[in-house]
């Protein structure tokens, strides 16, 4: 991931909702090796996806140890239940919510 100042008229493909944040929010569609600029904190900072992100979904900004929380919007969103790559789709198939749990 590299950063640098974002202008005005520059194009962003995801969004960063809070500076702590381990991940950023796809406002598009992302395409497998495509490199993703984020905005954070009015910087772009750059991040290649590894697999297809769909629109909404979240993208890994830096590598997440397995169990390590993981934060959106400032908050534990939940814990990594397998490593996770920087660019890596993060979705409930790699994390697994410390909130919201279905009914066995």
């Amino acid at each position: 991931m590299t950063a640098r100042g974002a202008g005005a008229s520059e194009r962003w493909d995801a969004i960063v909702i809070h500076r702590d944040d381990d991940v950023a929010v796809a406002l598009r569609d992302l395409a497998a090796g495509e490199t993703a600029r984020a905005r954070r904190d009015g910087a772009l900072v750059a991040v290649t996806a590894a697999a297809a992100i769909p629109l909404g979904h979240k993208i890994a900004l830096r590598p997440i140890a397995a169990g390590t929380v993981v934060r959106k919007y400032g908050e534990a969103i939940g814990a990594a239940t397998a490593p996770i790559a920087a660019g890596d789709h993060v979705h409930v198939h790699n994390v697994a919510s410390q909130r919201a749990r279905r009914s066995p």
